[in-house]
């Protein structure tokens, strides 16, 4: 297995955990400041559903690259790199990087040709 995909795992991994966890926090800022601004706050209540829907797409590429066992791995990969790359909206600067990183390596033809060899491109 390519080093480019282990290390991928384990940013998807990183990543999703620090998603989960700034949903929580734009959670609780948003309800805390909705109801010191009578409601006004509640405005930016769209912000955590970035950050929970870009964990559910970590946990899935890093799932799928877990167990090189499913089709589509490489376009599941793609998108929760992407999906990486937009939780910046939130502040999130550690998942935007490592979605970069990602990104910089699916384009390596060592990460495709090991998903085509096994099947799971």
């Amino acid at each position: 297995m390519p080093s480019d995909i282990s290390t991928s795992r384990t940013f998807f991994l990183i990543s999703g955990i620090i998603n989960i966890l700034i949903a929580i926090g734009w959670g609780g800022g948003t309800l805390t400041i909705g109801a010191l601004t009578c409601g006004i706050g509640c405005l930016m209540g769209f912000l955590p559903i970035l950050n929970i829907v870009s964990a559910v797409m970590d946990f899935l590429a890093f799932s799928k690259l877990n167990n090189l066992n499913q089709t589509g791995t490489y376009g599941t990969v793609n998108t929760a790199a992407i999906f990486d790359i937009v939780t910046i909206l939130t502040g999130n600067v550690v998942s935007m990087v490592f979605g970069i990183l990602i990104l910089t390596y699916m384009q390596k033809e060592e990460f495709k040709s090991f998903l085509v060899s096994k099947g799971i491109y």
